[in-house]
């Protein structure tokens, strides 16, 4: 399967999900359709639960070009917000609402899902981060799914960031995770043998109205059924920008490395492999970078730190990431590591601000927006 790739050939797009807030006390408000009313460049999009919007970026050639369509889209989503008196925060949870009481936005797809997953939906209350990466048509998406999926536990634990959930510390570094695995066909993906085995079965769960549409497979590496890429729906939205850009980048040099044959798939047997991928998933949405996983040595299983396992990863991606002009947003890894994933640092403030709600949402949201010219808190700059 090993190809030689150039950066066109592995374009990279983000989705990033947020939270509408009351910037007096932080809660969660069903306004998306005010904030859209008010969005002059049609970049805003709605979600099932009326108190989030979406956006998108659009086809980005290296991490520069991510970092400004990121800052450009946050900003624009900040602007539309505050226009009617709300704010945005970039977290996997609102660290206090409730799970539930949130309107729907109206339309027939919302309905759908409401009367599939009933009180699943009701209970959505969750923000991810969703990165794509293009593929050649020469190339088998699943099997690079099936080389890359081994490192879904690692990008969870670098965006962990939903500690707390209802007022309460959890005791998980991303909740949203723990929450959203309750879904059916999410978790990571079975080990399938190519993109013919997926779209037989795929097209099965739909022949039989199982499903209504491809796009009900929500597994946290899946084909996507649109758009030539592979998509990575595992991470937890992050408060910074930074943080996303490092994810990634990651993201798109693992897939490029499993094109060219550097990444390849762990020889364990496949039933071997898929308790690994849970056990070490689990792992990191309660421990995020601080967890520890169960990975393949010559032929046993080990236990290795993620911090040493993720810092080990950089330094083998290293060269295909200056190839695809990611090298400085990559580099960044380690100083993600050192300052904390972000829900070590919410807790941490969580406790410096007494658990206030009306303060830790903004400084949340301070951080959603840091470096774009809304932040009002210039500390925060030099943490």
């Amino acid at each position: 399967m090993a190809v030689s790739v150039t950066p066109a050939d592995f374009t990279v797009g983000v989705e990033e999900e947020y939270q509408l807030v009351d910037p007096r006390g932080g809660a969660l408000r069903s306004r998306a359709r005010t904030v859209l009313a008010n969005d002059w460049t049609g970049d805003i999009k709605p979600e099932m639960l009326a108190s989030s919007i979406e956006v998108g970026t659009c086809v980005c050639y290296s991490a520069e070009e991510l970092r400004a369509e990121l800052s450009r889209l946050r900003l624009e989503a900040a602007v539309a917000a505050e226009a009617v008196g709300l704010r945005i925060v970039a977290t996997g949870t609102h660290p206090y609402a409730p799970q539930g009481g949130q309107e729907f936005n109206p339309g027939k797809v919302y309905e759908r899902l409401r009367d599939e997953y009933r009180s699943l939906a009701y209970h959505q209350s969750i923000f991810g981060l969703h990165v794509h990466v293009a593929i050649p048509q020469s190339l088998d998406r699943v099997r690079l799914m099936n080389a890359v999926r081994q490192y879904l536990p690692h990008i969870l634990a670098l965006s962990a960031s939903s500690p707390l959930n209802v007022g309460e510390d959890t005791g998980y570094a991303s909740f949203r995770s723990i929450l959203w695995r309750r879904w059916p066909r999410s978790g990571p993906p079975p080990r399938l043998r190519d993109e013919e085995e997926y779209r037989r079965i795929v097209d099965d769960l739909v022949r039989t109205e199982w499903i209504d549409a491809a796009g009900r497979i929500y597994w946290e590496i899946r084909p996507h059924h649109v758009y030539p890429t592979l998509e990575f729906r595992v991470a937890d939205v992050t408060p910074r920008i930074d943080d996303a850009l490092v994810i990634a980048s990651l993201i798109r040099a693992l897939v490029v490395a499993a094109a060219e044959g550097v990444v390849t798939e762990p020889r364990l047997p496949i039933a071997s492999q898929q308790v690994l991928l849970v056990e070490n998933g689990w792992k990191a949405s309660r421990d995020g970078t601080d967890a520890e996983f169960l990975e393949e040595e010559g032929d046993t299983v080990v236990v290795r730190p993620a911090r040493a396992s993720l810092l080990e990863l950089v330094g083998q991606l290293s060269e295909i990431s200056e190839r695809l002009g990611d090298g400085d947003s990559l580099a960044l890894l380690p100083e993600l590591l050192e300052r904390g994933d972000a829900a070590q640092r919410i807790r941490r403030k969580a406790v410096e601000l007494g658990n206030a709600p009306a303060e830790v949402m903004h400084w949340l949201a301070e951080e959603t927006v840091l470096g774009l010219g809304l932040d009002r808190r210039m500390e925060q700059r030099d943490e």
